[in-house]
């Protein structure tokens, strides 16, 4: 997973939300890239033979979420959330305002709870197989050498830095095609996408009382906005993965795109990106509510208008700091006409039964 990109595009957008979105916080009284034919994760990370000792369906979902560093990143889910929230320019000026917005996301965005739904999204289509390679693939030393960097907490501050860096010199030109080609293996923008608009969707509704005006105000913006929201997160994600994996070589960038090319790893992406969508719009859901408590009891005023501000909006922390036209980048190789919200399913892949 590109936890890097996850971070950005999630931490920052539900902190917009959660502190200067949809509030007056005051008080009313006073190039194309080519999948390579690859069929069996083998001949992309030559996995050595294991023995399973215990290898019933529950310990070998857990296995495999450990190895990958979706544990750890699951884990930090609340924590960046809340980082993010304390540094968004606009936030409340009443700290006991601050105080329980930090509860809510406490209580709701829970990594127990995005864990089970990863977890359960795995075993829902459960394939011995695919995990016992995975198994094998996670513990060869190029995948141990990127799941840590993508442990690491994102430095804005040095990504920024190397933005300039890419403004006053372009990515080698086949550098940015591997980037380009590990982006559409992942789908990590239309990951990025469908969890930013998702999860606002669900801030909404739940924060309206499910108002069927505002809702149907929302998907109107959000359809008129969708190419726009579409390239301008493409630039961002291609960028946070040049910046993520600037120490990892051409071929061993390479290796990894083939990993993503295989069954298993194709297998394994789709399910733990949707159950990290779930877990998202859950909680999301119920934020919406919990805010519409509190802006209820402090008898604040809630201004649905603001909901439809995406990543994109330029008055977002990422783009006051990072300027991302300017790196000139080309734009996205996506030529789809339509998307829409929902579950990312891949229906070439192929499940069995525990």
């Amino acid at each position: 997973m590109k936890s890097q990109v996850i971070r950005i595009l999630s931490a920052v957008g539900i902190a917009v939300l959660l502190t200067g979105g949809w509030f007056f916080w005051e008080t009313q009284m006073n190039e194309t890239p080519q999948t390579l034919p690859i069929p069996v994760a083998e001949a992309a990370i030559h996995p050595f033979p294991s023995n399973f000792s215990d290898n019933s369906p529950d310990v070998l979902i857990d296995k495999v979420i450990t190895l990958s560093g979706l544990q750890k990143q699951i884990d930090q889910v609340p924590e960046d959330l809340l980082k993010d929230m304390h540094h968004y320019p606009e936030k409340p000026d009443d700290p006991m305002i601050i105080a329980e917005l930090e509860r809510i996301v406490i209580e709701v965005y829970k990594p127990e709870i995005f864990y089970e739904h990863v977890h359960n999204a795995i075993k829902h289509d459960f394939n011995r197989k695919y995990l016992e390679t995975l198994i094998q693939m996670y513990n060869t030393p190029l995948l141990h050498k990127i799941t840590e960097i993508e442990s690491r907490e994102f430095d804005f501050q040095a990504f920024e830095a190397f933005i300039e860096g890419v403004i006053r010199t372009s990515l080698p030109p086949n550098r940015l095609r591997l980037l380009q080609e590990l982006e559409s293996e992942t789908r990590t923008t239309e990951f990025a996408v469908e969890l930013s608009i998702s999860t606002r969707r669900a801030l909404l509704t739940g924060a309206s009382g499910n108002n069927a005006e505002a809702i149907q105000s929302f998907d109107a913006s959000i359809d008129a906005q969708k190419n726009e929201i579409r390239e301008n997160t493409y630039q961002i994600v291609i960028l946070a993965l040049a910046f993520s994996y600037q120490e990892i070589t051409d071929l061993e960038l390479d290796e990894y795109i083939q990993f993503y090319q295989t069954e298993e790893g194709r297998w394994f992406i789709t399910h733990t990106v949707n159950g990290l969508l779930e877990a998202f719009r859950t909680s999301s859901l119920q934020t919406g509510k919990r805010i519409a408590e509190l802006a209820a009891q402090k008898k604040l005023k809630f201004d649905t208008s603001k909901a439809d501000h995406l990543l994109i909006d330029p008055d977002t922390p990422l783009n006051r700091t990072i300027d991302v036209q300017t790196a000139k980048l080309p734009a996205s190789t996506d030529t789809t006409e339509e998307w829409e919200t929902g579950a990312i399913i891949d229906e070439n892949v192929q499940s069995d039964a525990p």
